[in-house]
Parts: structure tokens; sequence; C-alpha cells
């Protein structure tokens, strides 16, 4: 558990603000190295997943209590479990020790509007016609960064599909406020994506200590 993470999400919480996170598996560092071509430095980007912040729950553990929307595939072995698509978590499920980036984005939501844009998330995740997550999509976004074509459609588009930046976005905009700056088409929202846009007017970042020598 990282604890430093956690204390952080707890601090800045509010429902309806977006998380972000990097992480250092695998998965996590192939979408930020793919995100290299659009950060300003063209260094990976800090950032591997995006998700909205949900309710805080009195569900009697201490963690904080937060739950979570977001897009994801996980694949448990432990438990033979497989989860697939849009869906409600915990936020505790990515307090992680190989989590080394987190960062909280905020805009100037009315309460309608808060509670309105969790009731759309929530209609996405549990929609007879579940939305599941888009591996093929992400190599059409890296495409899409590649060739210079963000603006485009995702070539690898799937209806029926989305990745987590898309739909943490589509999301917003579905209570007329499009999160994102810049040409970038839905379909290729990644979270560096939401990290550079200016339209948030709260902003805070955690980032692991690097050890010193």
């Amino acid at each position: 558990m990282n604890q430093a993470l956690l204390s952080f999400f707890n601090q800045h919480y509010a429902p309806g603000r977006v998380g972000l996170i990097g992480q250092d598996d695998l998965k996590g560092r192939l979408i930020r190295d793919a995100e290299a071509g659009i950060t300003p430095d063209h260094k990976p980007s800090k950032w591997s997943h995006t998700f909205l912040l949900a309710e805080r729950r009195a569900d009697g553990r201490n963690d904080g209590r937060i739950y979570i929307f977001e897009s994801d595939l996980r694949v448990s072995v432990d438990d033979w479990e497989v989860q697939n698509g849009v869906m409600e978590s915990r936020l505790v499920k990515w307090c992680l020790d190989n989590v080394s980036h987190g960062c909280v984005l905020g805009m100037n939501l009315s309460t309608a509007e808060t509670t309105e844009l969790l009731t759309q998330a929530l209609s996405y995740a549990y929609d007879e016609e579940h939305l599941r997550y888009p591996v093929g999509e992400l190599f059409g976004t890296l495409w899409a960064i590649i060739t210079r074509r963000l603006a485009k459609k995702n070539i690898f588009d799937d209806k029926h599909a989305v990745q987590c930046a898309t739909f943490v976005r589509m999301c917003y905009q579905a209570i007329g406020h499009d999160p994102v700056t810049g040409a970038v088409h839905l379909t290729n929202t990644s979270p560096e994506s939401f990290y550079q846009s200016q339209l948030f007017t709260f902003r805070k970042e955690w980032h692991r200590p690097t050890p010193s020598r």
C-alpha cells in the first residue's frame, strides 16, 4: 500500500474531480513512453491512467472510503477474475507501491453539475451495453501521436469500448464541459491530454521522492 499517495488523494478529494496516476509496471511504462510524443520536453509522460473521483461512502473501511469511476482492464490470477471496461472501483486500488506519480484536477462545477456528472458516469458503468476497455485503441492513439493525427478519429475506434481518459472526457462532455484543450479527437484522449489542459482551476500533484545517493 502506498500510504503517501492514499493520503494525498484523501487530502485533495472532492466528488467530480479527475485523478491521474503514473504506474511503473509494464503497461504503465508503455503508455507513458508512448505519450512522449506530446509532452513539452518530449520525455515520457508521468501519467498512465485517468479516473473520476466519485462518492465517499461509509463502508466500514479506514482507507478513505473513496470510490471512483474508470475504464480499465484487470486480470487477476489469484482469484481468476477479469474486469473489463467502464466500472466503479475503490480509489485504494491505485494506491500501489509501483505508482510514482499522482494528480488531482478540478473545475469550478456547481453542485448540480457535479451530481449530473457522477450520474452520467454511473449510467455508463452499469449500462446493459457495457463499454469495454479497448486495447487496440491504445495502439491507435500511439499511431496518432507518431503521425501527428490526434485530431483525427482513432483508426482502431470501437464504439463499444473506451479508453480511461476518453471515458472521463465523455462524462464531462455530457454535462457541457470539455476538459481537454487543443485539437485532440475524443477517441485519442490520453492522461497527458488532461494534464496539459488549461481549463482546470484546481491542480495538485504528488511525486515519489527521488532516493538520495
